[in-house]
C-alpha cells in the first residue's frame, strides 16, 4: 500500500531489498561514519530553513567544545558552531588555503633536498661497489 500524501518514507525506512546500504558520511568532514552517527538538529527558534547534520564522533566532540566556548546564547549559535568546526575539519578548508607559509615552504624544499642527498649517496655507493667488484 503506498504512503498517504502527507507521509514520506525514505529508502532507509523501507529497506533496499538485497542491496548494500549507502554508507553514511559526516556532514562536516565527509568521512564515512562506521559507528555512532549523531544527528544534530537546529532548535525551534533558529532562522529558516532549519538544518540537520549527521556528524561523526570526532566532529561532534569539536562541536561540543565550540558550543561551550561560544558566548552567544541565541538559537543560531549551533549553525555558527557547525560553521567554525567545518572551517577546520572540512576537506575543502584544507585545499582552499591561499598560500603556504614560509615555514611550510621551507619544509617542502628541505624534504626535496634530503631526498636528493639520499639518491646521490646511493649512486656513489653503487659506483664504488662496481669499481671494487671489477677484478684487475
Amino acid at each position: 500500500m503506498p504512503p498517504a500524501n502527507d507521509e514520506m518514507l525514505t529508502e532507509r525506512e523501507i529497506g533496499q531489498r538485497g542491496r548494500w546500504y549507502k554508507p553514511v558520511r559526516c556532514s562536516i568532514c565527509m568521512n564515512v561514519i562506521w559507528r555512532r552517527p549523531t544527528t544534530v538538529k537546529e532548535p525551534v527558534g533558529a532562522p529558516e530553513p532549519r538544518q540537520e547534520w549527521i556528524i561523526c564522533p570526532p566532529c561532534y566532540e569539536m562541536l561540543q567544545v565550540e558550543m561551550r566556548r561560544s558566548p552567544v546564547r541565541s538559537p543560531a549559535r549551533l549553525r555558527v558552531a557547525v560553521g567554525l568546526v567545518a572551517a577546520e575539519r572540512s576537506p575543502l578548508a584544507i585545499t582552499m588555503r591561499p598560500q603556504l607559509s614560509e615555514q611550510e615552504q621551507f619544509q617542502r624544499e628541505f624534504t626535496w633536498f634530503k631526498w636528493f642527498l639520499v639518491i646521490l649517496v646511493l649512486m656513489h655507493l653503487l659506483i664504488f661497489v662496481v669499481i671494487f667488484a671489477v677484478p684487475k
